[in-house]
């Protein structure tokens, strides 16, 4: 009897060891994989100079919903940020096409004046 409690105690040891070994599993929770919560990450990303994961969120919202319009005004400010300007500006002009109501568009409005900011700046 204690023979086999023991295989026992090692038999779950071991399935334990072996799923730690496993690979990570990434639980997606649907209500965070929305055009919104990426939009909302890429600014805090922006906040804390991580320019270039600020850019992946703002892409991650756009493959959610291409007619997104704050996707791509916060593109066009990470794009800015980095120094590409034009990029910046294309985006806020596709921003401003798929604006669908007046908070929208007060969005787009403040990106411009941001990217305004952003050129006068970097300009010696």
């Amino acid at each position: 009897m204690r023979f086999s409690g023991i295989l026992l105690a090692v038999l779950i040891g071991i399935a334990f060891m072996i799923e730690a070994c496993g690979p990570e599993t990434i639980l997606l929770r649907p209500s965070f994989d929305t055009p919104a919560h990426h939009v909302e990450n890429g600014y805090k990303l922006m906040a804390y100079g991580k320019i270039d994961a600020a850019v992946q969120e703002f892409l991650r919202a756009q493959e959610l919903n291409a007619t997104y319009a704050p996707a791509f005004v916060g593109l066009g400010i990470a794009y800015g940020m980095k120094g590409q300007l034009a990029e910046g500006r294309a985006c806020m002009k596709e921003a401003q096409n798929l604006a669908r109501n007046s908070e929208e568009r007060k969005e787009v409005e403040m990106g411009y004046e941001r990217l305004d900011y952003i050129e006068k700046e970097s300009t010696p």
